[in-house]
């Protein structure tokens, strides 16, 4: 399948995530951002401080739009601080906040928001000033949009939806009969028609027909059984001093799905999140389960791509996924001068994530993924639905992207589909013993 050009040729953000991360101050020392203008001189530009957590390809493209940002505001000057995804992330900049040195503007998944901002971790932002910026309800999804409210009060605005997709090699699924007349991927939309289309595509590899990497990983194993479990109907709600109200039957269904995958044939049972990129990127495998930042990866080795929402096999459509978003870390004396940058900042890169969805992601603003530049990148325009139907992990205080509750879900998901010292009954009995145990604890002040 022929691909668009893309401005960008990245490596996957996964693999830096063990390589060193640049401190704040050889950041500072690059020059970037604003400091090139000629327009405004140092002692004129207002400087504001933003602490992210993108690397490798993901990085590459937020850098671009801060410089793009920087550019087309040269009386703003960006200081980028990249900090490791996940749990080391949220503590500094909890920490940050608590010890009066937090940044002026910082990005967090909005799955974290509600862990956050009861703690007094965050400023609200205003609307009215948003507004003043360009910034109205009306740019985003109702489902981002009100995600990032706590109690009634706007803690984020979203960046984009990333979402956990299939991605198949059109080459061998189209061998394996599964293509429509269309190029689409068909015949997935029952559990049954799920496994036989894994088998046929094994078939054709002459190993395995999917892969599925969540060995050792929390936040895979979350991101495919909340999926999943929101595609039965049911849902999860979590109130803190109450026990979970989960659907035991319909979180069994799903477990009991996803062991039947990892049978050797359909999805090797032991398989790690590299090992599926790996397997995927080389045509032992023709489907694999993926967030879309992956999307350069299999760009750059050359799959034959395509990729769409999760597949509806339960009955509701429903993909997995979080948003990127911008926050305010709560500071105790406010620069005026700074916080409106720090508006000025996301409003600008609001209107250029066009160049965001290059890395896979889709843009939060519809006024970029409805336009005609958004409809001619593929595959990132075939499953730009995914964010009409974005389900995320259930919300509570330890829930959400790098929490350290996912390494407990994954720990019985994980005996059960790679061990099988576990049941499925067993591991859904277990999952909600945890989430019990949580609730019952109480939330950090």
């Amino acid at each position: 399948m022929s691909q668009p050009s893309i401005p960008y040729a990245l490596p996957s953000r996964r693999r830096f995530l063990t390589a060193a991360m640049l401190s704040g101050a050889a950041l500072a020392g690059t020059g970037l951002l604003g400091g090139c203008s000629s327009s405004a001189s140092a002692s004129d530009r207002t400087k504001i401080q933003l602490w992210h957590l993108f690397t490798g390809g993901d990085g590459g493209v937020f850098q671009a739009m801060m410089d793009t940002v920087g550019q087309q505001n040269p009386q703003l000057e960006i200081d980028p601080v990249v900090l490791t995804w996940g749990g080391p992330y949220y503590t500094k900049l909890a920490m940050s906040s608590v010890g009066g040195r937090s940044p002026d503007l910082a990005v967090m998944h909005a799955t974290r928001v509600i862990g956050y901002a009861p703690g007094g971790l965050l400023d609200t932002w205003d609307l009215d000033r948003l507004a003043d910026h360009g910034i109205t309800p009306e740019m985003f999804p109702d489902l981002l949009w009100d995600k990032c409210f706590v109690d009634g009060r706007l803690y984020a605005v979203p960046l984009d939806f990333h979402a956990f997709i299939l991605f198949f090699n059109t080459e061998l699924c189209d061998q394996a009969g599964l293509l429509a007349a269309d190029g689409t991927l068909t015949g997935l939309d029952s559990p049954e028609g799920f496994l036989d289309a894994g088998r046929r595509l094994a078939e054709v590899t002459g190993g395995q027909g999917m892969s599925f990497g969540y060995t050792g990983d929390g936040a895979q194993v979350s991101r495919m059984f909340w999926g999943l479990y929101a595609q039965t109907g049911a849902e999860c709600t979590l109130t803190p001093g109450q026990e979970a109200q989960i659907d035991r039957d319909a979180a069994i269904k799903v477990t009991s799905l996803i062991k039947d995958m990892l049978d050797g044939t359909v999805a090797e049972p032991d398989m790690d999140y590299g090992g599926a990129i790996a397997s995927f990127s080389t045509g032992r495998t023709g489907i694999t389960f993926m967030g879309n930042w992956e999307y350069q990866t299999f760009l750059n080795a050359g799959v034959p791509l395509d990729a769409m929402p999760m597949p509806n096999i339960f009955g509701t459509p429903a993909t997995f996924g979080d948003s990127h978003v911008f926050v305010l870390p709560h500071q105790t004396s406010v620069d005026e001068a700074k916080r409106d940058a720090a508006y000025e900042v996301v409003a600008g890169m609001l209107k250029n994530s066009l160049d965001w969805a290059a890395g896979g992601h889709t843009p939060a603003n519809v006024e970029v993924t409805s336009s005609s530049a958004y409809a001619e990148l593929v595959p990132q325009s075939h499953y730009a639905d995914a964010i009409d139907q974005a389900v995320f992990e259930p919300a509570a205080w330890f829930t959400g992207s790098g929490s350290d509750f996912q390494a407990r879900v994954a720990e019985v998901m994980q005996s059960c589909w790679l061990s099988g010292s576990l049941t499925p009954e067993q591991a859904v009995d277990g999952l909600i013993d945890r989430l019990n145990r949580m609730l019952a604890q109480n939330p950090p002040a």
